[in-house]
């Protein structure tokens, strides 16, 4: 029994955008939200609310570097650079 063939109708964009629109809903306006003082806030929480400034702040004094204890380290020297070029040997076992 042959099975029939199916025709798709070809859509073009015109099409699509003449397909109806979901209506739109009007944004909702959000209430407004209460203005909250902080200083307030904190004052009946018993906080007090402080601002610094680095400006008027005192210059803290340079880090001195720590005393190294023990001996020093010993200074190993520098691996000298290779000049000639390195070759492949082949061994067998």
């Amino acid at each position: 029994m042959p099975a029939e063939p199916m025709h798709a109708e070809p859509t073009t964009a015109e099409a699509v955008r003449a397909a109806p629109e979901a209506p739109h809903q009007p944004a909702r306006a959000e209430a407004p939200q209460p203005k909250i003082d902080s200083k307030v806030l904190l004052e009946s929480a018993g906080l007090v609310m402080i601002e610094t400034d680095r400006s008027k702040g005192t210059a803290t004094a340079p880090v001195e570097e720590p005393q190294h204890l023990g001996r020093p380290r010993r200074e190993r020297p520098k691996a000298e650079a290779q000049d000639e070029e390195l070759k492949q040997v082949e061994t067998k076992r």
